[in-house]
């Protein structure tokens, strides 16, 4: 093959290729894919894209005379190195260029703008150190082998603690295959050879140890699954601990359903006792009201009593007064009596003493002595007439004492009963008093009773919320365990 041959190779060939002289260090050939490449560099570059050719290479360097040394001696090549032009990095493998007679005669540049491919590469060892150090257990494995090609630091550090529960040791982790962990590695490698059923968790049991398995699915840029990451931890503990909550959540939850239910069976009471205090303090208050009317009706005849006593009273005393006449009278008809009673006897025994005289005189006396007896016997029917007058005015001044006597009795009971009837009066005021604290007690006791049915009714409200709320709580940790 001859010259132009390979001079065509070179100039299809689709990497960048550029040459420079020995001896001036000008550029003096660039191939075609290394023109197309700086034209889209052009805005960075030092000089124009047509002018490349016959431009030193010291317009790229901010040390030139460090790579005219490099370049002079063959033994620094092929040198490898990475350069920054405006932002864009190069990718530059310098190599040299011998003739027939093994002569150096020229240093090739085969080059590639890596900026992109640098900063992902960066991007992915700074994430590649993150996995390293998140403080959860993650692994890799491949899809195509089944075999673990990364562990995080975490990962060897958790499984060192277990390591005597692996089949194998934690140092020989990467590169071993999956189904060393498994009795079934045909459902593994099943599972992790569909994306469509991806993402999983699992638990397994390791010996005495639970593990707490997430595997998820790692693609490519164009979505193809290269990989499976596997985070987990050992669970061990908190499986436990599940197992204790759940028996003592459901312990509480059923506690709490009992007791709601009880609350709500005992503000039913509470509701249906406050109704029939409310039902009773109305009916209490109504008989409490015709008490008071009652109160008032007595209160009323209590007053009439008493003006109708105060009025025997003066009616009473007046009698007495009039009686006390009555008696002074006839004391006085006593005295005239008894004056009269004397002139009888003065006038009987003169006529004894006419009747004497006259039959002394004879015939001459006999008119006289029938005048004397008719004085004499005139003068005993006034003693008679007075003796009966006195017996009367005895007996009249006996009944007018006996009826004085009374009459005093009776005012002294009527002044009783008018100060019974003021006692009554006072106790009235006093009963009347207490049945408007009676009303007023029983107006609060309503009160209370409809403030404590309204808070029955929300404390059966309440325990109806709590049941409920038992329930979600049940089915809430029933779902969660």
């Amino acid at each position: 093959m001859g010259k132009r041959p390979f001079q065509a190779m070179v100039e299809d060939m689709p990497i960048n290729v550029m040459t420079c002289d020995l001896k001036t260090f000008q550029i003096d050939y660039a191939n075609t894919q290394a023109i197309e490449t700086l034209k889209s560099l052009q805005k960075i570059l030092p000089v124009p894209v047509d002018k490349i050719i016959g431009t030193p290479i010291d317009a790229f360097h901010k040390d030139p005379e460090h790579q005219r040394k490099l370049l002079k001696d063959p033994k620094n090549l092929p040198h490898q190195a990475v350069i920054e032009i405006g932002g864009e990095k190069l990718d530059l493998l310098i190599s040299p260029i011998y003739d027939r007679s093994g002569r150096y005669i020229a240093p090739m540049v085969t080059w590639a703008v890596v900026t992109e491919k640098l900063q992902t590469e960066e991007q992915n060892l700074m994430q590649q150190q993150m996995l390293d150090q998140l403080p959860i257990n993650a692994m890799m494995c491949d899809v195509k082998s089944f075999k673990i090609t990364y562990a995080n630091q975490a990962t060897l550090r958790t499984l060192k603690q277990i390591e005597h529960l692996l089949p194998i040791k934690v140092n020989k982790l990467v590169g071993t295959c999956i189904d060393q962990f498994h009795k079934n590695p045909r459902y593994q490698r099943e599972l992790l050879s569909d994306d469509s059923r991806l993402p999983h968790n699992a638990k397994i049991k390791l010996g005495d140890e639970t593990l707490d398995l997430r595997i998820a699915p790692v693609k490519d840029k164009d979505g193809e699954m290269i990989a499976a990451l596997v985070t987990w931890a050992v669970v061990t503990r908190q499986v436990k601990m599940v197992a204790d909550f759940e028996t003592n959540i459901k312990t509480v939850v059923e506690g709490v359903s009992s007791a709601a239910t009880q609350m709500q069976s005992t503000s039913e009471s509470m509701a249906s006792a406050a109704e029939e205090t409310s039902c009773q303090a109305r009916t209490v208050a109504t008989a409490s009201e015709e008490l008071s009317a009652s109160i008032d009706e007595i209160r009323r005849r209590v007053g009439m009593a008493t003006q109708i006593a105060a009025n025997a009273v003066d009616r009473a005393n007046d009698s007495k007064r009039r009686v006390n006449e009555l008696v002074e009278a006839s004391q006085k008809i006593t005295s005239v009596t008894k004056l009269i009673n004397q002139i009888a006897s003065q006038t009987n025994l003169l006529a004894l003493n006419a009747t004497v005289e006259a039959t002394r005189a004879g015939e001459a006396g006999k008119g006289f002595a029938v005048v004397a007896n008719e004085v004499k016997a005139l003068a005993d029917q006034t003693a008679r007439a007075t003796a009966e007058i006195r017996n009367e005015i005895e007996g009249m001044q006996n009944a007018t004492t006996a009826t004085n006597n009374a009459m005093a009795a009776i005012a002294d009971t009527i002044e009783k009963i008018n100060e019974n009837a003021d006692a009554m009066a006072v106790a009235i005021e006093q009963q009347a008093a207490a049945t408007k604290e009676v009303n007023s007690s029983i107006s609060e006791v309503s009160q209370a009773s409809s403030a404590s049915g309204k808070a029955a009714t929300e404390t059966l409200t309440a325990a109806a919320d709590l049941s409920t709320q038992a329930n979600v709580l049940s089915e809430a940790a029933n779902h969660f365990l």
